[in-house]
């Protein structure tokens, strides 16, 4: 089975709002406002440049922030992609 590709919502559609170590993200379709912790908010704005699949986003993490890519490091994003799926911040491409 191919690795699943994950699309961010538009960025119209979410306004941001750093909160000291939080983000505030006002989600336009569906009214609700998601209090983000590292590295969510990093893993959404990877997925507005383009989408990916959790490897991809560990590549351009990893790349962004100098920091080593690993298998647990692409582990913690599928997992992370997970938690914005369910929040409707990203869906399956």
């Amino acid at each position: 089975m191919p690795p699943t590709t994950w699309v961010a919502a538009a960025p119209d559609r979410l306004a941001s709002q750093q909160l000291d170590v939080l983000s505030a993200v006002f989600d336009r379709a569906s009214g609700q406002t998601h209090l983000l912790a590292e590295p969510l908010p990093q893993i959404l704005a990877v997925l507005n440049n383009a989408p990916g699949t959790s490897l991809d986003v560990a590549n351009r993490l990893s790349i962004s922030f100098d920091i080593e890519e690993s298998d647990s490091l692409a582990q913690r994003i599928s997992e992370c992609l997970d938690e914005l799926a369910a929040l409707g911040l990203v869906v399956k491409a």
